[in-house]
């Protein structure tokens, strides 16, 4: 009779045709009404001491992982909910069937990657010997949280109840829910103010949200490239100066702040991040510039013998102790000496201003155990969760995958066990993103046995990918150096090799929870949301980090995932995953003093061009139908203006605008008795003139206004020398002090 049940059961949700979906029914400031329905499928069989069991592992994305309790399929969407109040929830449904006589089997719990599931035996918790339905409700809230601006809900909700004593399992078809936030009852998380709106996190509630029209209404965003605040020890100033001169050029607006400045421990360090957000409003990124010992990460204690390290910690501004959304995006360059930052910073201005040519960053590879079946986010065997992951990037575009994975898979996996050999000759013939699922340590990748010494090794030079680790502690960094940080200090004959960046667990990393990062970080790189692309580091990796918080309800093991998985990198360096392509710029070469407005032809839309002068942004804006018309202030500085052009995947361009204050025609005259060359100019450059011309002075100027050469004239020269090939190459701007006044041309040195 009982195995007669089962197959009537089976047969029923074969042929179930509701679709799964989340609907908002109604919407207001008091009450929002969302529905879920949901396809019921068929489960699969696990034999547990000679009897028959269902099992949902292999059948839902997410179910319920309290060890010896039934394993439910659960299902989580997120609401935007009033600033203020108390919430409470209501639930409808249009009723539910039962069936008797069904085995259910328990959760083994939340492991870690340092065993293998299928090693583990099923236990029975206490659930087993109760006279009651689990779970007890079919819909639950989380507590509210803050995300950059917002207060937010979670809603979970549970179609399947089990009564393991009685052996009745309940199915409900359509569950509604009403979510009612009281004003005249204070609530958790309430937000007093809202000021710091960005674009950036615009995109985040549209992905994040079921409503996200509820901040929408709120404001009009401005479109808007987040800046950055960079902390930094005084021995490392020097070296990371170039890349804050370099985000500022291209519009990232970059504020230095010595560590001195800031504070000595991680309290200090936080208070003074979330003051700055306070008063900047279009803050996103923060880059920690140091090693721990510098810069110390966060701990939040102890999970058993292992200490909690957070880098993500700086980030969660606002909501209580319990609130792990972040407000912004959080890396760290990290190093113990100049040389290790001058590498990073060298490597990301390589990849950003001049990145290798070929098509490498079209190319990935995936590595994986062969554990995990039936246990993995989706419930897939690591190497089943990265080859999926990998059809996704395929379809998109890429060029080729690789497949490393333990075991012999078929496909383009090689029979048997990969290799470092294997893995080292793709990085070194070129990839852009590198996904590892599987078991590691310190500073080792298991799967392959690909280690920090094969990383050191690699020859990699111009190629780097991002790396996104699920393993046990490849970022475990405040005691020692960790592989991720291997991957980001690697180089080869003195030049960098390795990664853009890497991301690592500090601790022993749970199974399930960070595969579903790695999940929605390859959807958001597939462009799989038309709304909502992502394209620094920092918004793909942090943006997954909060998919993977509400997939798993906010639960303890998903908080200790965002906890502990730290960025090592620039957060706002911008992912390339397309053959670079050129910008075509046009632009008037010189302007008066008086102009407060120039127009700037680009033939690609959405390419933000920059105008720089004297280290500070002056304006900037976005290319639309081939045009971008650009306003600022009226020029306090006579001083030459950086432009800068930038878009995902294209070689950014740069030119000089010099500020003139004679007309053009006294110009033209003036230069008529001037030769200057050779223009470019490799070993020296030439400038003679008319004696008739009354040169008192010559100035040679790098982009930022730096005095590169200076010399002052009497009135019988006639010729001047600059040598060249000592100053670097790149753009310079020559002065001509004459007795009409100050012209000055764009020189370029190779």
């Amino acid at each position: 009779m009982k195995n007669l049940s089962i197959f009537v059961v089976v047969c029923l949700f074969t042929t179930l045709a509701s679709a799964q979906r989340f609907s908002l029914l109604a919407s207001s400031d008091e009450i929002l009404t969302m529905e879920h329905v949901f396809q019921e499928l068929t489960p699969k069989e696990t034999k547990i001491d000679g009897i028959t069991y269902w099992n949902f592992d292999k059948t839902y994305k997410v179910n319920f992982q309290k060890k010896g309790a039934p394993a439910l399929p659960y299902f989580t969407e997120s609401l935007i909910i009033s600033d203020f109040g108390k919430t409470s929830l209501t639930i409808e449904h249009d009723g539910f069937e039962e069936f008797s006589n069904i085995y259910i089997s328990p959760s083994k719990g939340n492991l870690k990657r340092n065993v293998n599931p299928a090693e583990i035996p099923y236990q029975f918790g206490e659930e087993y010997t109760t006279n009651s339905f689990f779970p007890a409700e079919i819909a639950t809230l989380s507590k509210p949280y803050n995300l950059r601006n917002t207060r937010g809900i979670t809603v979970q909700f549970s179609p399947y109840q089990y009564n393991p004593v009685t052996k009745k399992l309940r199915v409900y078809k359509n569950i509604r829910v009403k979510v009612h936030m009281d004003k005249n009852e204070k609530g958790i998380n309430e937000l007093a103010t809202k000021s710091n709106r960005n674009d950036v996190f615009q995109h985040v509630y549209q992905n994040h949200y079921l409503n996200p029209d509820n901040v929408l209404e709120r404001y009009t965003p401005q479109r808007e490239v987040g800046n950055m605040l960079v902390i930094c020890p005084e021995e490392f100033i020097s070296e990371i100066t170039p890349l804050i001169e370099w985000k500022n050029q291209s519009g990232v607006r970059t504020t230095l702040v010595p560590l001195s400045e800031v504070g000595s421990n991680d309290t200090e360090i936080k208070s003074y991040i979330k003051d700055f957000y306070n008063d900047n409003l279009d803050l996103v990124f923060v880059t920690l510039v140091g090693d721990h010992a510098q810069v110390p990460s966060h701990s939040y204690g102890y999970a058993g013998y292992e200490q909690l390290w957070s880098d993500s910690y700086y980030g969660q501004l606002v909501g209580d102790e319990d609130d792990f959304y972040p407000e912004l995006f959080v890396g760290r360059i990290s190093g113990t000496t100049p040389e290790h930052i001058k590498t990073q910073v060298d490597r990301i201005l390589e990849y950003e201003k001049n990145p290798f040519d070929g098509d490498w960053m079209e190319k990935a590879i995936g590595i994986a155990s062969n554990e995990g079946d039936g246990y993995g986010d989706d419930e897939e065997a690591d190497w089943l969760h990265a080859r999926n992951n990998r059809e996704k990037l395929m379809n998109y575009g890429y060029t080729q995958v690789y497949e490393f994975y333990d075991g012999t898979q078929g496909g383009e996996d090689a029979p048997g066990n990969p290799n470092p050999q294997m893995i080292g000759e793709a990085v070194d013939a070129g990839v852009g993103l590198v996904n590892y699922t599987g078991h590691g340590a310190q500073n080792v990748c298991v799967t392959g046995n690909y280690s920090s010494a094969h990383i050191n090794s690699a020859v990699n030079n111009g190629k780097y990918p991002f790396v996104i680790s699920v393993a046990c502690n490849n970022g475990t960094f405040t005691e020692g150096t960790c592989i991720s940080e291997a991957w980001v200090q690697a180089t080869n004959e003195d030049k960098p090799s390795g990664a853009i960046a890497a991301c690592g667990s500090t601790i022993l990393m749970a199974w399930a929870q960070p595969m579903q990062t790695q999940d929605e970080m390859a959807d958001l790189i597939s462009e799989a949301y038309p709304n909502n692309r992502k394209t620094t580091l920092g918004g793909l990796f942090y943006n997954s980090q909060m998919s993977m918080l509400e997939t798993y309800n906010n639960g303890p093991t998903a908080i200790e995932v965002m906890q502990t998985w730290v960025m090592f990198g620039d957060p706002s360096t911008i992912f390339r995953n397309k053959k670079t392509m050129d910008l075509y710029v046009s632009h008037p070469e010189d302007i008066s003093s008086d102009v407060t407005s120039i127009t700037v032809d680009c033939e690609i839309d959405n390419a933000l061009i920059t105008i720089y002068q004297e280290e500070q942004i002056v304006s900037k804006n976005y290319t639309f139908d081939g045009t971008s018309t650009i306003t600022f202030p009226m020029l306090s500085s006579d001083k030459p203006l950086t432009i800068t052009a930038t878009k995902q995947n294209h070689q950014p361009y740069q030119g000089v605008i010099t500020v003139v204050e004679q007309s053009l025609d006294v110009k033209d005259e003036f230069w008529k008795d001037v030769a200057i060359y050779p223009n470019p100019a490799t070993d020296v450059l030439q400038i003679s003139w008319n004696q008739n011309v009354k040169i008192q002075k010559v100035t040679l100027l790098d982009v930022t206004g730096k005095t590169m050469f200076d010399s002052s004239l009497n009135n019988s020269a006639s010729a001047l020398t600059i040598k060249t090939n000592t100053i670097g190459s790149g753009i310079y701007i020559l002065q001509i002090t004459s007795d009409i006044g100050v012209k000055t041309e764009k020189i370029v040195v190779k």
